[in-house]
């Protein structure tokens, strides 16, 4: 069996073994409901060429993915993408059509998704969105950020050092980081909050924030898209310090122990986001998985969460991935940014809900 053969199929075990622990999470009667009026719908493509954005004009943005999303408690929602491709003629001497840089953010006050979203702003100086984050090219491919929340006056983001890119939908990380912004996002340091890809913290490379109260959520994933999702917990007075964080173990929390975290949704599931929604009364979900995008449901942070509901097959549009939920949605749409890999682009996309 070749490396790549093998963790594939490591990979595969994996999922499978998470998905026989959940079981029985979501397994009720009442999380039989489904809530998806119908299939989600392509709103608008918020990058790249003929985009509702002038993204190549005024951010030098010609390809990105990602586009996760938080409220930024000032009126705004920061907007973080990953690997960002613009024109350079420097990059042709290195055999390179593209000028890539890993990470950008944008800004946008855009209330009114039905025909898309605005951005209005960004980290960077007039006419380029500018990288935030620079990976040390001796140790890494890239850093890329993967969940974001407002705390404490400040806005924070958890990123992953990818070590290599495997085959699709598996890539091996250094580590997950939490990195800190004094203004706004226009520049970002890292705190001493990281977590090696091994033991505990390997189920925590990737995942999303909730904040609920002065109580900051993380759902965790290992790298990669077929891991299970578990969950941890702190203060956001104490974001910084991993050492006050608790993980959900089996129906209680502990202490400063992510090794005892036990999934709260099932395998495979990665690139996930979480929100209240208003309208259905619940937290949802919304995350990758083998078959497309999985709308899930809980009544509490922590689940039961239902077992969930495909509402973008992975065909239609095909190469789609990371669906993050914007979050101003209100009613009965749920909004979110969906990634397309064949143009390497970034669209709205619009879930009609139902009770």
């Amino acid at each position: 069996m070749t490396r790549s053969a093998h963790r594939l199929f490591l990979g595969l075990l994996v999922a499978a073994l998470a998905t026989a622990l959940t079981a029985t999470v979501g397994a009720s009667p009442a999380h039989a409901q489904r809530h998806a009026a119908g299939p989600a719908s392509m709103v608008a493509r918020l990058t790249g060429p003929f985009a509702m954005n002038d993204t190549i004009g005024r951010f030098n943005i010609v390809g990105t993915d990602l586009g996760i999303m938080w409220d930024n408690g000032r009126g705004e929602i920061l907007t973080a993408f990953g690997d960002t491709q613009s024109f350079n003629g420097w990059s042709l001497l290195y055999g390179e059509l593209f000028y890539w840089r890993s990470n950008v953010l944008l800004r946008s006050t855009d209330r009114y998704l039905a025909d898309g979203m605005t951005f209005t702003s960004h980290a960077g100086r007039p006419g380029h969105a500018k990288r935030l984050l620079k990976p040390n090219v001796k140790r890494e491919v890239t850093i890329i950020p993967t969940a974001g929340v407002a705390a404490n006056g400040k806005q924070y983001m958890t990123v992953m050092s990818v070590k290599r890119w495997d085959q699709p939908g598996i890539w091996t990380t250094n580590w997950s980081g939490l990195v800190v912004s004094d203004d706004n996002g226009e520049n970002w340091r890292a705190v001493n909050a990281f977590r090696p890809n091994g033991g505990g913290n390997k189920k925590f490379q990737m995942g999303a924030f909730l904040k609920v109260g002065s109580t900051v959520y993380y759902y965790g994933t290992p790298d990669g898209r077929w891991g299970a999702v578990y969950l941890a917990r702190v203060d956001e007075k104490d974001i910084e310090n991993l050492g006050k964080w608790q993980y959900f173990s089996y129906g209680r929390w502990v202490p400063n122990n992510p090794g005892a975290a036990t999934p709260v949704m099932s395998a495979p599931t990665g690139e996930l986001s979480v929100a209240w929604n208003d309208y259905l009364g619940k937290y949802v979900s919304l995350a990758s998985k083998d078959t497309g995008v999985i709308l899930r449901t809980a009544q509490n942070p922590w689940g039961p969460w239902s077992s969930g509901e495909l509402v973008v097959p992975s065909t239609n549009p095909y190469t789609g991935y990371a669906p993050y939920i914007h979050p101003w949605s209100k009613g009965r749409d749920l909004y979110f940014t969906y990634s397309v890999w064949v143009g390497y682009q970034v669209y709205l996309m619009r879930l009609p809900l139902k009770r």
